[in-house]
């Protein structure tokens, strides 16, 4: 607890500022079949734009992990207890309310997939990221072992096959959100281990990244354009908006480094709502709240001809950041402190039986080997 206490705020920041441009994303998804792709309007522009901010919040969560998690030896236990019970809450907890109140009716197959959220991937990026760190420990092992020209080959044969042919040649090449994880793992640890290399202003990584997302935008715009003659232009217009394409890659690192470089030291309200961002994922984009959240209760509020589209699109997505956050701190402060004190408790005899087991299969090994060799 003591360490949380002390961190500094520039990656609090950037957790909070991506969280929100996550926020931004979901809500233009569920505005995108309001606007017609025949008419090229201002609020049609705004939600496009609006919505290049999701999957560089993704690649931006998953670039602090790795850098923080790079020198950890070991997963800690309360940790994984930790990520799996707040999962499982809302997952379990949302369920409940909606069959209670009748918005949903009760069934054992989505039952089970409430139980378990993880496995049946209730939210992709949470099942992704819970798999990636409890494999953590072991991907630092392999990276810590290589050198840092093998490191360096290896970050650019991984950026070929999993950034520049998806972006350029349209085809995955055999990737999957965790592979893609694994490869924002991998490229954070080097930033970690060889800070050197990477002491540039931050004024030049934010002013980077500034044009990216200019240039990335007029890309847009022409796709719209060339969209009033032939439809496959229109209908591809935010092709260049997928996490592994290379625009959202430079991005997400111009910010990440900008930040790491941006002295911001200790501020408790920043690292107080920052506690908080992974619940307003887990709340907003859950799968029964989703679709009435923008669908039945927003998108019905705003008229999307209108002027005030703009504004309220703002306002919109403040309000469900600034809810979903009072609900996530509520559970943290009511729930998860007393679980977490369960947890701490039962940790030594979790990790004394873990440890073990492991001399157990050590032991048994021993004597198989002796075996074999006599």
């Amino acid at each position: 607890m003591e360490k949380e206490k002390v961190r500094k705020s520039n990656f609090e920041l950037l957790r909070i500022i991506a969280m929100i441009m996550i926020v931004f994303h979901h809500f233009a998804i569920f505005s995108e079949s309001k606007f017609d792709i025949n008419l090229i309007t201002l609020n049609r522009l705004w939600n496009q734009f609006i919505r290049m901010g999701g999957k560089i919040g993704v690649n931006i969560f998953v670039l602090i992990s790795g850098y923080f998690l790079i020198n950890s030896s070991k997963f800690k236990i309360s940790k994984v207890l930790k990520l799996w019970g707040q999962v499982f809450f809302y997952s379990i907890t949302i369920y409940a309310i909606f069959v209670l109140f009748g918005w949903q009716k009760f069934n054992v197959v989505e039952l089970i997939k409430a139980i378990l959220p993880i496995s049946f991937e209730g939210w992709w990026f949470a099942s992704a990221y819970f798999v990636l760190y409890l494999f953590s420990p072991f991907i630092n092992l392999f990276l810590k072992q290589l050198d840092k020209q093998n490191y360096k080959k290896m970050l650019i044969l991984m950026t070929i096959c999993w950034c520049l042919i998806p972006t350029f040649i349209t085809v995955t090449f055999e990737s999957n959100s965790l592979i893609w994880f694994f490869y924002l793992y991998s490229l954070a640890g080097y930033i970690r281990l060889y800070e050197e290399d990477f002491s540039f202003k931050n004024k030049d990584c934010f002013w980077m990244s500034l044009i990216v997302v200019i240039v990335t935008f007029v890309s847009v715009i022409s796709f719209d354009l060339g969209g009033l003659k032939i439809k496959f232009f229109a209908e591809n217009a935010v092709y260049f908006y997928n996490m592994q394409r290379l625009p959202m890659l430079l991005i997400s690192v111009f910010l990440f480094i900008g930040f790491k470089n941006t002295e911001i030291k200790y501020h408790k309200k920043i690292n107080f709502i920052s506690i908080a961002t992974f619940g307003v994922y887990l709340i907003h984009e859950n799968g029964f709240i989703r679709e009435p959240l923008w669908e039945n209760i927003f998108n019905r509020l705003i008229s999307f001809n209108n002027i005030s589209f703009i504004p309220l699109s703002i306002i919109v997505v403040l309000i469900v950041y600034i809810v979903c956050t009072i609900i996530e701190l509520l559970r943290i402060h009511i729930l998860e402190i007393h679980y977490m004190k369960f947890i701490q408790k039962i940790e030594p005899k979790i990790e004394f039986l873990k440890d073990k087991v492991l001399h157990i299969m050590k032991i048994e090994d021993r004597n198989f080997e002796r075996k074999e060799n006599s």
